[in-house]
């Protein structure tokens, strides 16, 4: 019994001696853990953060903007950058307003058009020693870099550009025994023989705004740059009933959403669509928008600038990385478009054979910043086709108010 207590009382002490180690450990444990939570936190303080507006709302390009900030931030450990959504529509006036209500974000990413007017307004910083350090004159697309300069100085870096083209399903056009359009008249003929019930045999975009006004510019420069026969044709078109009047509703993520619920056997789009066609299985082909002169492909895709009185360190540390270190070029694979740089965008149609028309049509493109007095062009293509639709003007009348004039 005696041995047996002094047994106990041992295994006792033992175990006593067991649990204030582990508890001493734990308690060493928890304070280093708490050390460390304290050091991230303070790590995490110290990185500054950026900010960035752009209006991305396909997946791809969403999935794209995730991995540009993540791997930028994982690149460095000074910045944070992060992302958000703002709508494309009112994305300038949004912007301006921000910079009355001091709310601007450090970065902006934006249809190239707008930026010209912005950089006049004094939103962007100069960034001229950068962009000669990059050669944005040689590298990239022309008209693009038209779209960042001013005066001789540079406010920005192309980011990604892109066209539209001739999209049509390869089945119903087979299925019909009709070669893709090369001209106007072929492609009425085709819409017209395509049109079924509850199918257009064609759609583009028409609504007010700068998407449409981006779609219809290709149509008049397609005619030479004359609007009352560009006009007369859709007016065929809407006429035969192959181009619905709905069409001045729809976006061009609309148009893509009809094509693939095969209600529409070809669209002009451009290749932001690509991912969701080829997730829907749609099997389709691509060709240049027909037309009576060839290069009526109109220039688009978005800048990236830094807004002045912003963090311009940590954007210049940001932009650098899309520049030399490959951001764009990761970005655009996830999006699925075409980079800006001309060295890229050709190694990256190597193996899409679905962008080779659009990167063809980059070199000939009309940046719409070319055109005189262009916001009100803009808005009067878009009234234009609403006006014809409506039938309150002939294409003669909306011709005699729409004059191209190239400024550069």
């Amino acid at each position: 019994m005696y041995r047996r207590g002094i047994t106990g009382s041992l295994d006792s002490k033992r175990i006593i001696c067991s649990a204030a180690f582990v508890l001493a450990g734990a308690l060493l444990l928890g304070g280093c853990r708490k050390e460390e939570t304290a050091l991230v936190r303070q790590h995490k303080a110290e990185r500054e953060e950026l900010l960035i507006w752009a209006y991305y709302e396909t997946n791809a390009q969403r999935d794209g903007m995730d991995a540009l900030v993540r791997d930028f931030n994982q690149s460095q450990n000074r910045y944070t950058a992060a992302w958000e959504y703002v709508p494309m529509t009112g994305f300038a006036k949004g912007l301006t307003s921000a910079y009355t209500e001091d709310a601007l974000p450090d970065m902006a990413i934006l249809d190239n058009p707008d930026m010209p007017g912005l950089i006049q307004l004094g939103m962007f910083e100069d960034i001229t020693d950068e962009a000669l350090e990059w050669n944005l004159e040689e590298e990239y697309y022309s008209a693009l870099v038209n779209t960042v300069e001013y005066q001789g100085k540079y406010y920005g870096v192309p980011f990604n550009c892109n066209n539209t083209a001739l999209i049509y399903n390869q089945k119903m056009l087979e299925e019909e025994g009709i070669e893709p359009p090369e001209t106007w008249e072929e492609l009425r003929q085709a819409a017209a023989a395509l049109t079924k019930e509850g199918r257009s045999g064609f759609l583009l975009c028409g609504m007010e705004g700068e998407q449409g006004a981006f779609q219809l510019l290709s149509w008049v420069l397609a005619a030479g740059g004359d609007a009352e026969a560009a006009f007369a044709f859709l007016e065929q078109m809407l006429e035969d009933g192959s181009l619905p009047a709905n069409c001045i509703n729809l976006t061009q993520t609309d148009l893509s959403l009809e094509f693939i619920n095969e209600k529409a056997a070809m669209m002009q789009n451009g290749p932001w669509v690509f991912p969701a066609l080829e997730e829907a299985g749609i099997s389709y082909g691509v060709i240049p928008i027909p037309g009576e002169k060839a290069g009526a492909a109109v220039a688009g895709g978005e800048n990236i600038g830094i807004l002045k009185g912003k963090n311009r360190k940590g954007s210049l540390a940001f932009l650098t990385y899309c520049v030399e270190q490959g951001g764009l070029e990761k970005f655009c694979e996830k999006a699925q478009v075409l980079p800006a740089r001309i060295s890229s965008a050709r190694e990256y149609i190597k193996t899409r054979k679905n962008m080779e028309v659009f990167e063809e049509q980059m070199h000939e493109a009309v940046v719409r910043t070319s055109i005189d007095a262009w916001p009100s062009v803009s808005k009067d293509l878009t009234e234009g086709l609403y006006e014809l639709v409506a039938g309150e003007k002939t294409a003669g009348e909306i011709g005699e108010k729409i004059k191209l004039k190239f400024i550069h």
